[in-house]
């Protein structure tokens, strides 16, 4: 039951808030099902995956991805994810535990701090795509190490960097996922760093719920959405954070 759980919630806060569900999946598989922290990552990252490809879907009807973007994010996001995945590997699982609770804390912060953000989207340009390709490799690495879509930092970047409108930025972070979790699943299944059979559960069971995840994201104002998901970091940091005290 709680593979099925976790899946249903990631899937709702994944359609909703355009990231790959691992900040739910990481801390569900270490608190609830007693995985380690780098098997929590690996085997979240491929969970997201089915999760991510419903949320596109959704995102996709309403033509709220923008596919210029994402093919340069996409570039970078496979370098980074096999990057990612590699470091994986090196890192204790306790400052897995850290890197991952401090990443979430900061992307609270930076939620709530009053950026200028560009009331128009920036067009593709050679710079533009070099930043993009740029972006594409931290989220990726991001992405492999933690075992998350690299949404919770896509998603605010496009918004306040790049201008572009929150149901965009969430489609296009979650296309991007999909990209970085077929590149990091493939080298953590070479590692023998996945439980593929809780993977599956958890992904299939969140593809209903990213879809309904994905409406909830078209009819949600941008205050509401950003209070929301700021909470909800705050809270997994915090789980995470206790729970790697005790590793």
């Amino acid at each position: 039951m709680p593979p099925i759980a976790i899946g249903l919630l990631a899937g709702l806060i994944s359609g909703s808030f355009g990231v790959g569900g691992g900040i739910i999946i990481v801390p569900g598989l270490v608190l609830l099902l007693h995985f380690t922290q780098r098997l929590s990552h690996g085997t979240s990252l491929l969970a997201i995956m089915p999760i991510a490809a419903a949320g596109v879907i959704g995102f996709g009807f309403h033509d709220s991805i923008n596919l210029g973007y994402a093919f340069f994010l996409g570039i970078g996001s496979i370098v980074g994810a096999v990057l990612g995945t590699k470091l994986l590997s090196s890192i204790s699982n306790v400052w897995l535990a850290r890197f991952f609770s401090v990443l979430l804390l900061i992307t609270a912060i930076w939620l709530f701090v009053d950026i200028p953000v560009n009331s128009e989207e920036l067009a593709l340009t050679p710079a533009t795509a070099i930043l993009l390709i740029a972006l594409g490799v931290l989220a990726g690495g991001i992405a492999g190490l933690l075992g998350v879509g690299g949404g919770i930092i896509l998603v605010p970047v496009l918004i306040l960097v790049f201008g572009a409108a929150a149901p965009v930025a969430k489609g296009t972070s979650l296309l991007i996922a999909l990209i970085a979790g077929t590149a990091g699943s493939w080298r953590n299944y070479r590692n023998e760093n996945i439980d593929i059979l809780v993977a599956l559960k958890i992904g299939l069971a969140g593809i209903p719920t990213a879809l309904i995840g994905a409406q909830l994201a078209m009819v949600m104002s941008a205050q509401v959405s950003t209070i929301l998901f700021a909470i909800l970091l705050v809270i997994t940091a915090v789980s995470l954070v206790q729970t790697s005290r005790t590793r």
